[in-house]
């Protein structure tokens, strides 16, 4: 989209139909702070790009709801402390609150345990289809052919530099080619001998249906209860949660079938995993049990050794860049990521430190050419996603 409201001649291909991975299994929450200030810079303006995009659709993309973060331990709250001060040291709307005003926001959350709170206001989630279909429907407007069943084969490269693509029926050639295809990425980049530290791991989260004692409105805050590893949100008129486990399952793109879709991707109730969120949700909220009327939603989610994206130019192939590895935040981080990228592609100042998500700072790694010791380190990164929150 951004790239063609710029004027570029733009051609987005999609193996499948667009929404059919990742973006159609997500949660769509939308939570801006980050431990580094300038990748937080950039998700606030990812939601003003969004206002924009509801303006100009006249349709309702981003449900604002605000969000808590809560603790139960000293060293949790020390970390609540310190999301604040280092959200407030950049302007950004957040603050520590009292058990009242939190109860107030999440009523059916259970609070006894907690000694700390903290409140962004902004925060919310995203409906990720109509995301999706306002970043199609303005792209096309500006002049973007979108070719959905349509499988890349090939990447042409001469000379050191990007020349186009190959699928079965026909060449496109283009002097830029963006490697945004999720779970598949890896094996995109495989095509061009350039390897790629991304793992892709199974993800589950509940939706409870609505229960008649249990109120749970649409304007409810969402919550990230990293201790029990586990975030929500409403979702009409029930609870959305989901969790982030120890040992999550490992899917290899290139073993599925041709024509595997992600939505047909079915869980029993009895799984090992959907046992553990369930168990982990109704440490917040107790209403929730293995007999609790839900639905079990998994997908699977691209991430990377250290828990950031791979944006950016690949420095030994001119003209190809990589965008993907949003380690269960692509829907949000689309937003502003588009702006990143399309800085980057027409050679603009972005005004953002991004050096943590240079698509080749892995490059030098002795285990970049090893796929086992790239999943191993992205299991470890899942497992570990809520541990305390790094400083800087």
């Amino acid at each position: 989209m951004q790239l063609s409201l710029r004027g570029r001649s733009v051609l987005v291909l999609d193996k499948a139909q667009f929404g059919s991975g990742s973006t159609g299994q997500a949660a769509g929450l939308g939570g801006q702070l980050r431990s580094n200030p300038s990748e937080t810079r950039l998700l606030m303006e990812g939601i003003k790009v969004v206002r924009e995009m509801e303006r100009k659709l006249n349709q309702k993309i981003f449900t604002k709801t605000g969000s808590l973060h809560v603790a139960a331990t000293e060293d949790r709250a020390l970390e609540l402390r310190d999301f604040v001060k280092s959200g407030k040291a950049i302007g950004f709307e957040i603050e520590l609150v009292d058990r009242e005003f939190a109860k107030s926001r999440l009523p059916c959350m259970q609070t006894d345990d907690l000694i700390e709170f903290c409140y962004c206001a902004t925060d919310g989630h995203f409906a990720p289809s109509e995301l999706l279909s306002g970043y199609m429907r303005i792209a096309r407007d500006a002049g973007a052919t979108l070719l959905s069943d349509t499988l890349v084969e090939d990447i042409l490269i001469e000379g050191g530099r990007v020349k186009g693509i190959q699928t079965a029926d026909e060449t496109f050639f283009a002097p830029v080619v963006v490697n945004a295809a999720g779970p598949w990425s890896y094996l995109v980049a495989e095509l061009t001998q350039t390897p790629m530290a991304t793992a892709t791991l199974g993800h589950y989260y509940l939706v409870t249906e609505p229960i008649s004692d249990v109120q749970i409105a649409s304007t409810d805050a969402a919550i990230r209860d990293r201790a029990n590893r586990i975030y929500s949100r409403p979702e009409m008129g029930g609870l959305l949660v989901g969790s982030y486990e120890q040992e999550p399952v490992e899917y290899s793109m290139e073993a599925l079938p041709e024509d595997f879709q992600m939505s047909e991707i079915r869980i029993q109730r009895d799984n090992l995993n959907v046992a553990l969120l369930i168990e982990a949700a109704s440490q917040r909220f107790p209403f929730i049990n293995e007999r609790t009327p839900m639905s079990v939603t998994t997908g699977i989610m691209t991430f990377t050794p250290d828990g950031h994206a791979l944006c950016g130019q690949v420095h030994d192939v001119e003209g190809l860049y990589h965008c993907t590895g949003f380690n269960g935040r692509g829907v949000f981080q689309s937003t502003s990521v588009g702006l990143l990228m399309a800085n980057l592609i027409c050679q603009e100042r972005t005004g953002y430190q991004m050096g943590h998500l240079d698509a080749d700072r892995f490059s030098d790694e002795p285990w970049l050419g090893d796929r086992e010791s790239i999943r191993t380190r992205c299991r470890n990164r899942y497992a570990n996603h809520y541990l305390i929150a790094s400083k800087g």
